[in-house]
């Protein structure tokens, strides 16, 4: 695992961070996820972030996510956007949060 990834990790700084995508030493820009995952079962929403969304969502589906998300299985994925930076997804999963509003996450997702 690339020392960025995993829970709870969070960057001050700037800088970008990036990975090796071929032998010949060709780097990218990685991308951030805050995303936004439905539990039929519970009838709630989860708001979150990440650098890789496709494990994150596993993660919560396996019950890697918490006592909360645990709980609430399974997860589908219903909502997401792509950053360039951790501290705009950061942002976006607070601002999201910040509205405290069923009704505003669902807009989101209709409008997906």
């Amino acid at each position: 695992a690339l020392p960025w990834h995993g829970r709870g990790h969070r960057f001050d700084s700037d800088i970008l961070h990036l990975r090796l995508v071929s032998e010949d030493q060709l780097f990218c820009i990685m991308d951030f996820f805050t995303y936004i995952l439905f539990s039929e079962k519970c009838d709630k929403y989860y708001v979150g972030q990440t650098a890789n969304l496709g494990r994150r969502v596993e993660e919560h589906n396996i019950g890697k996510g918490g006592a909360f998300s645990s709980s609430c299985l399974p997860w589908k994925l219903v909502y997401h956007e792509i950053f360039q930076s951790l501290s705009d997804a950061v942002k976006r999963e607070n601002e999201i949060k910040a509205k405290k509003s069923r009704i505003y996450i669902e807009q989101l997702v209709s409008q997906a």
